[in-house]
């Protein structure tokens, strides 16, 4: 005997599990947005102080990068969707 529509019966249990991957996911986009903002406004804010761009400035900047890339590399169109 051949079943069809084998497939289409299917149903996905990981949607739960894709609302939180999708909330994680916009909680570091928006906080690498704010990290980087006020990364900038303290820049633009101490343009006398040059040491202070690579000991707290550079940190921020990279922080705020880091949380960017790593929200687009897990939410669900991201790199890594197959996983």
């Amino acid at each position: 005997m051949r079943q069809t529509r084998f497939l289409l019966t299917k149903t996905n249990n990981k949607s739960g599990d894709n609302r939180i991957v999708s909330m994680v996911s916009k909680l570091l986009f928006y906080s690498g947005i704010m990290v980087l903002m006020s990364a900038l406004i303290y820049m633009i804010g101490n343009l006398a102080k040059a040491d202070s761009f690579v000991s707290i400035w550079l940190v921020f900047v990279i922080t705020g990068v880091f949380f960017i890339i790593s929200s687009v590399l897990i939410s669900k169109s991201g790199l890594f969707k197959r996983l």
